[in-house]
């Protein structure tokens, strides 16, 4: 970025000092067709080397605005240079140009829900102690939603954020340092012309513009010396021009004289090097024609796709892991398939086998290939999605993290979609919940102290705790009884039961004391929360659990009596003539949804993925940006209830 920035000032800088604009020419002036030109009379032996040295111009700059001394000067000829090039007032401008406006010292930074420090702190390229450094009052986990942090702008040289003041436009800004309008939308992704208002932070690499061509018609005198019987009408006539143009171009000229000098005014067309922001249109309609430029640009009617997965080939036996991820690519063609008749544009999927290498990985993304993807499905290592995801960025190509909860590239790449959604935004949603469903609910943590505890337990607990909710613990281990737990419940309460763990061994005992206690006590209601690995459970637990009342969260989910679930069942048993793999989720049902969801918006030309929730057969997409530059992170989360009534359903947050 540093050098960049650099390489793209110097050229200014050069063609600034080329043209003299440096500082006002110590000459007279006269009107000429409604323009101010500076004029010098060339004296007796004068070359054109010397009078730029006089003038402390350049020999290109004479040449350019006096064509004709090119072939020599004359005695008294006269050269021109208008005045606006060479004032004072220019040369101010152009210094202007050359460089952008200072940074803002600071700026704020309003947490949202679900944010971390982590997460703030790298969006911004900073360190958390820098952050704690501004912020003292955080210290100590106190990042709440709606907190205003101050932040300095980051040591890396090149790069600033800016705060949109009211009244801005994106025009302005860019020319206010030094970029485009083009540079500022493609930096930051979640800028588009109808959402660029007062208070939305955007990244800016200033002294990004670099100059443009652009054609103009500019007026050039070339002389003319008279002749026996010439006048001002004969003159015009037999150079195309007007009586009153040859007149404007020699206001000191009454009438001609045979054997004097008088200047012929000509229109010109030059090419010239101009800011592209002395050029831009400034209009809605052209801002919306830069924002398809950059986002929607492709136009060949292909849709490319890669997906880069351990399918482990070489294996004799191949582990489940590896025949998880060929189910995912099964489903990914299902999806293919179901898409096909609804568009004219060629999908062409390309699959490559990572090997579970970094080293085949990197030998993959050299493929000359992979930069003309559209997307890319990366795999569920870590460093491996780093990789590709600097590789995205580089090339403009869209990367997808399907399976990784721990990667965060999509933090500060533009180009990364990240799908598992982060346990920061369900612990916040998830309580949220808990607080607005079950209000009015005693809550009893049943705790096993050999199991760990769940971090989104403890976000629970210590969100009930504030609030005026009856909070209690009860201890499930080594044996939890059901008479012992039922005489510390009040008649006529409600009470919600959480566990601090999700293991299948506190699932066991807690199941047969709470169905004891639900056929017992017909003077309280319980429920029961849990977690995302219950539903491997279903098999021996779901009647049980439906008696109970069971709710838990899951970023994956399907419910078996729905009719798309089971149509993608029977469809994946008959292309492939097996069953979908048991686990959570199910491989060939997520590469579907993921397949189903990227394909249709590229299909819809919908590439900036500014759509509502998509609800799958096993996910739902809800893709938001963290920042005006960040990725898109998938922020679904479901709460799957199983209903006294018998009926499992799932409800999206």
């Amino acid at each position: 970025m540093t050098n960049h920035r650099r390489l793209l000032i110097l050229p200014l800088l050069i063609c600034l000092i080329a043209s003299g604009s440096w500082a006002q020419l110590n000459l007279p002036t006269k009107k000429m067709n409604g323009r101010d030109y500076y004029y010098y009379k060339v004296k007796s032996k004068e070359t054109i080397y010397g009078i730029a040295h006089k003038l402390k111009l350049s020999q290109e700059d004479i040449l350019r605005h006096n064509p004709t001394a090119a072939s020599g000067l004359k005695d008294k000829q006269m050269l021109f240079f208008p005045v606006d090039e060479y004032s004072q007032a220019s040369t101010d401008v152009a210094k202007e140009n050359a460089k952008a406006a200072p940074a803002p010292a600071e700026i704020s930074h309003t947490v949202e829900a679900g944010e971390t420090l982590f997460g703030i702190a790298k969006s911004y390229g900073l360190s958390i102690e820098e952050v704690l450094a501004l912020n003292p009052q955080i210290k100590n986990g106190k990042l709440k939603a709606g907190t205003t942090l101050r932040l300095t702008q980051p040591g890396e040289e090149g790069l600033i954020f800016v705060t949109v003041q009211k009244g801005n436009t994106l025009f302005g800004i860019a020319k206010h340092y030094n970029t485009t309008v083009e540079q500022i939308m493609s930096d930051n992704p979640g800028i588009s012309p109808s959402n660029c208002k007062a208070g939305e932070v955007i990244r800016i690499a200033p002294n990004s513009a670099k100059l443009v061509e652009r054609e103009e018609m500019v007026t050039k005198y070339y002389p003319y010396q008279v002749q026996k019987g010439d006048s001002f009408e004969s003159i015009a006539q037999a150079n195309g021009i007007t009586t009153t143009q040859l007149r404007e171009a020699n206001p000191d000229v009454e009438k001609p004289q045979k054997g004097t000098i008088i200047y012929l005014p000509r229109l010109v067309s030059e090419t010239v090097m101009v800011s592209p922001n002395n050029t831009a249109d400034s209009s809605q309609h052209k801002l919306q024609e830069i924002y398809r430029d950059i986002h929607f640009g492709k136009t060949d009617g292909t849709i490319n796709v890669a997906l880069l997965l351990p399918f482990m080939l070489s294996e004799d036996t191949p582990s489940k892991q590896a025949r998880l991820f060929t189910e995912f690519y099964k489903g990914f063609l299902l999806a293919v398939n179901d898409l096909r008749n609804l568009t004219s544009k060629h999908i062409n999927i390309a699959a490559f086998d990572t090997e579970g290498s970094i080293d085949t990985t990197r030998q993959i993304l050299t493929k000359e290939e992979m930069k003309q993807m559209d997307i890319i499905f990366a795999p569920d290592n870590c460093e491996q999605i780093s990789l590709i995801a600097e590789f995205g960025k580089a090339n403009n190509v869209n990367v997808v993290n399907t399976f990784s909860t721990k990667n965060e590239d999509y933090i500060d790449n533009p180009c990364v979609f990240h799908l598992n959604t982060p346990n920061a935004y369900i612990n916040v949603k998830v309580t949220d919940w808990i607080g607005s469903h079950f209000k009015g609910y005693d809550v009893v943590l049943l705790r096993n102290p050999e199991s760990d505890t769940k971090e989104i337990a403890e976000h629970i607990c210590n969100k009930l705790k504030g609030s005026n909710c009856k909070f209690h613990e009860f201890p499930i281990n080594p044996l939890l009884n059901s008479e012992e737990l039922s005489a510390t419940l009040t008649e006529g309460h409600k009470y919600l039961f959480i566990t601090n763990s999700g293991a299948k061994r506190d699932l066991q005992r807690i199941v047969p004391v709470l169905c004891s206690i639900k056929e017992n006590r017909t003077d309280i209601e319980i429920a029961l929360f849990g977690y995302p690995e219950w539903s491997t459970y279903l098999n021996a637990y779901e009647g049980n659990l439906k008696k109970i009342d069971t709710y838990f969260y899951s970023r994956f989910f399907a419910v078996d009596t729905d009719f798309h679930t089971q149509q993608l069942r029977n469809n994946f048993k008959r292309w492939y003539g097996e069953e979908l793999i048991y686990a959570a989720p199910q491989f060939g049902m997520l590469g579907y949804d993921t397949g189903y969801f990227f394909l249709k918006a590229y299909i819809d030309d919908n590439e900036s993925f500014r759509i509502p929730s998509f609800s799958g057969v096993q996910t739902d997409f809800s893709l938001e940006r963290t920042s005006n530059w960040s990725g898109m992170v998938n922020k679904a989360v479901y709460i799957v209830h199983l209903a006294p009534s018998g009926v499992i359903s799932r409800e999206l947050k």
